[in-house]
């Protein structure tokens, strides 16, 4: 059945750091967040109604957390890079942070490409019998090459359009 573009976008079918499919995030998903854009207000004397100019200092960030909770060698390795041995024991790097494309795969039918990001991650969490060990994950959308915010979300095509 083909996808609609009604204009909402939803669900988590995919999402791909570097090319290489992460597994398994929690089920509270992408949380996109980041900090506000920055104004500095110009006040006059002679004006008391408000400002006389606003001057944006700087244009907000762009920031996904989420939770990657299937903790296998290749996939721990996708998010905090190390090396995983051929007998699957994992070891993580002393710094971890790492730098590239992703992609977010929607069950909307919407993509979303960020072109640069910077991905920091940290083991976190709980070894319970009612929770499982997790990696934090952070991602920071980096400025784009020309200009841009860094991200492009695609709609979903109408694959019976012209039928």
């Amino acid at each position: 059945m083909a996808k609609v573009n009604d204009g909402l976008t939803y669900g988590l079918d995919q999402f791909k750091f570097n090319n290489q499919v992460l597994g398994y995030i929690s089920e509270e998903g992408l949380a996109w967040g980041g900090d506000k854009p920055e104004k500095v207000k110009i006040n006059a004397a002679q004006v008391k109604a408000g400002p006389v100019k606003i001057i944006t200092k700087n244009g907000g960030t762009n920031v996904i957390t989420f939770k990657l909770i299937q903790l296998d060698g290749p996939h721990c390795e996708a998010v905090m890079g190390g090396k995983t041995e051929a007998n699957g024991t994992y070891t993580p790097p002393a710094a971890i942070t790492l730098e590239g494309a992703a992609e977010i795969v929607c069950s909307s039918g919407h993509t979303i490409r960020i072109s640069k990001g910077n991905l920091s991650a940290k083991l976190s969490g709980n070894i319970n019998g009612s929770e499982v060990l997790a990696i934090d994950c952070e991602l920071e959308i980096m400025a784009a090459a020309g200009g841009g915010a860094g991200y492009t979300i695609v709609p979903p095509t109408d694959s019976s359009a012209g039928a």
